[in-house]
């Protein structure tokens, strides 16, 4: 895979080339916002199978979207996107020596391969999966999912969030501009004329049991291309939150089939260039790939650096959240490190083992014991070697949600270059494969018996599966004394206290964001350790209103950036040559993840 810029439009464009021999290229054109972030790891496997089958593949982040240029408010957006469509297609044939290219879109993806097309992009046959012929359906599928969001979020107990502007939407918290929003709904793909093409082919595809658009079906075959229909299998598997999500199989055989064997050329492009590519990104921000071998493969990253303005003192990685790739929850990690960059702190955005795309198996992370395993920290650590070795000051901040809050904590214990970790919503500081299922419990047992959930569950309001009703009728039969800090919690809880001595000793913060309602957070007070804040001044806990752990709704935004400057803005205030290093000795072996690698 190589890393490259697309420059012909208004703000460059993340593309990532797979190569391969033959001389068909194909380029996936992504969904928007949640969907393109479920499908991720699929559409970087489905690039990988292309390739391997003798199909150069391309994949590509919207302007305003991912790694690439831009902002969700930005105007002309609609335009902004089918142009860097059009023009992955001109560089694939162009760069890439593809002599035909096809273009696989998933929802807002097909649209926009349809409208390239249709402009003249050299785009010879489309796969459409998904694929409203109106951007109204689309926009209405959209508008149906941010309510249904929003009334879950409520009747969790989170506050009914501020109205946005007249015709904006925030489905999955991805900002859709009233502007944007109009000018989607105004896309009607049966009006669209295809300049002829000899031989054009399309394949649409339904997706689980929904089938095609009849209309856009009828409108291409219309235009006087040849249209086959198929079922779209696993889109429902594969549009569900990451550590879950699975590769539709089926459909990559499929498309596979209708595409055939490819045409091979005398010799494929070489275009090993991703140390060489960079992107101003603003002003006085230039971005450009990391890649950093490891033993189970590459990491990947995007490393953004200050032009023309003096350093900060320290530099920032940002980890994942669970199986979520670098731009971090809703592109939150793209906005911030862009936006502390143009103070002057050079930041990366790190995709780790099987994550983005990072190599690996990512089938692991739908057990969620995977993702908290040493060689985790070892991989965060050898990420800081690589970046002094390039230049950056060995001082680091480290930024993580969820699992990426226990890399990042887990790494200030062992790493004296790390000054700073700050932490979003952990669910556990130390795993314990024997008390994390009593915990599980025990969650369930306080937020879902207690919730109004469950008298809608009992009316049928909310239907649940069967494994969920087993967890819920084991935890309603579990004892007081079951539910009783046994002695394993009692001795992880000093681990916790020597843990922020270490910390506080080393000279080394610690700062912790939660949510309304973390389970993490009422185990810390409830043990006590919050009370004992005073012991260690270099520990700090913070609130966020709100129920949700990935702070989707957009007014939650504010308050993540607001937790993130104050957090920096400290460490500005005390630059000051590092503690000598003491290092971490664990005080107890309730971390039974340690024997686990």
């Amino acid at each position: 895979m190589n890393a490259l810029y697309l420059r012909g439009g208004a703000e460059p464009v993340l593309a990532l080339f797979h190569p391969a021999g033959g001389d068909t290229g194909v380029l996936l054109c992504p969904p928007f916002g949640w969907d393109d972030v479920c499908s991720y790891r699929s559409r970087r496997e489905w690039a990988i199978r292309l390739a391997g089958d003798g199909y150069p593949a391309l994949r590509i982040d919207l302007p305003g979207t991912g790694d690439s240029g831009g902002s969700p408010t930005d105007s002309g957006l609609l335009d902004a996107w089918t142009e860097a469509v059009e023009q992955a297609a001109l560089w694939l044939r162009a760069e890439g020596a593809c002599r035909r290219t096809v273009a696989i879109g998933i929802g807002l993806g097909g649209i926009l391969a349809v409208r390239a097309a249709a402009n003249g992009a050299p785009i010879a046959d489309l796969v459409l999966w998904a694929v409203p012929a109106r951007g109204r359906a689309l926009v209405r599928e959209l508008r149906a999912f941010a309510r249904l969001e929003t009334a879950s979020l409520v009747e969790a107990g989170a506050p009914k969030p501020p109205p946005l502007p007249d015709g904006a939407l925030a489905p999955g918290g991805f900002l859709l501009t009233a502007e944007t929003s109009a000018a989607l709904q105004a896309v009607d793909l049966t009006a669209v004329s295809l300049p002829p093409r000899k031989g054009r082919r399309a394949l649409l595809l339904g997706r689980d049991g929904i089938g095609v658009d009849e209309s856009l079906r009828q409108a291409l075959v219309e235009v006087g291309m040849n249209v086959t229909v198929g079922q779209g299998e696993g889109y429902g598997a594969m549009m569900v939150q990451p550590d879950h999500a699975r590769v539709p199989a089926a459909v990559f055989d499929r498309v596979a089939e209708w595409l055939g064997p490819p045409e091979r050329r005398p010799a494929a492009p070489s275009l090993e260039r991703t140390n060489l590519e960079r992107a101003v990104v603003a002003p006085t921000v230039q971005e450009r790939p990391f890649v950093l071998e490891q033993p189970s493969g590459r990491l990947f990253g995007v490393l953004a650096e200050p032009v023309g303005i003096p350093a900060l003192g320290f530099c920032v990685v940002f980890l994942n959240a669970a199986a979520n790739r670098r731009i971090g929850p809703n592109r939150m990690w793209t906005d911030i490190a862009r936006r502390w960059t143009a103070r002057g702190a050079p930041t990366l955005r790190l995709d780790m083992e099987g994550i983005g795309d990072a190599d690996g198996d990512s089938d692991r992370y739908s057990d969620v014991r995977e993702l908290y395993v040493p060689r985790f920290v070892a991989q965060v650590r050898a990420a800081l070697d690589a970046l002094e070795a390039q230049g950056q000051v060995p001082r680091f901040v480290l930024v993580g949600l969820c699992s990426g809050a226990y890399w990042g904590f887990h790494a200030a214990l062992e790493d004296a270059r790390v000054c700073t970790a700050l932490m979003l919503n952990p669910r556990v500081l130390f795993w314990s494969d024997e008390l994390e299922p009593v915990r599980d419990l025990r969650r369930i047992r306080r937020r879902f018996l207690r919730s109004s959930a469950w008298r809608r569950v009992a009316r049928g309001e909310i239907l649940i599966d069967a494994a969920r009703l087993r967890s819920i009728a084991r935890a309603a039969a579990l004892s007081p004394l079951r539910l009783a800090s046994s002695s394993r919690e009692s001795s992880q809880d000093e681990e916790v206290a020597h843990a922020f001595e270490h910390l506080r000793e080393a000279g080394r913060r610690a700062v912790f964001v939660f949510c309304d309602g973390e389970p993490l957070r009422e185990e810390l007070e409830a043990t006590g350790l919050l009370a004992r804040l005073d012991e260690w001044p270099n520990v700090s806990f913070e609130s966020i209103p709100g129920r949700d752990h990935t702070m989707r709704p957009l007014w939650m935004h504010s308050c993540v950036h607001a937790a993130v400057d104050r957090a920096f803005d400290a460490e500005l205030e005390r630059l000051a040559p590092r503690t000598k290093h003491r290092p971490y000795v664990p005080r107890s072996s309730s971390a039974s993840a340690a024997a686990r690698d």
